[in-house]
């Protein structure tokens, strides 16, 4: 009798388990489907960042912006088209004044 007994018991509770393991597997494909709603929409995915998007306007003063790619310039960019750019560090950009941006900007336009 007790070997019937531990037997029902051994079978209850590997139905339980069964059971746990099935509503946890339930639980997995409902959390699957909202995160493939998130990754399909990126904007909702920002916006639980509590990222916002913004747009920045383009300059008053200049007609056409280098930096901006804009410009048709032979290199097909201004920083590869600048002679010596490659010769700078991150530090020596870094470390330049607006009026120096200023004048390699222009001195790239007259270019």
């Amino acid at each position: 009798m007790s070997d019937t007994s531990n037997a029902e018991q051994l079978i209850g509770v590997l139905i339980h388990k069964m059971e746990s393991m099935d509503s946890n597997l339930l639980l997995l494909k409902a959390e699957n489907e909202a995160m493939k709603k998130i990754i399909n929409n990126p904007q909702q995915l920002l916006k639980k960042m509590g990222l916002v998007t913004v747009a920045t306007p383009f300059t008053n003063d200049l007609s056409v912006d280098p930096f901006r790619g804009d410009m048709a310039l032979e290199g097909g960019t201004l920083l590869k088209s600048q002679p010596g750019i490659g010769t700078m560090s991150n530090e020596d950009i870094h470390n330049m004044s607006w009026e120096q941006i200023h004048e390699m900007a222009m001195a790239t336009k007259e270019a």
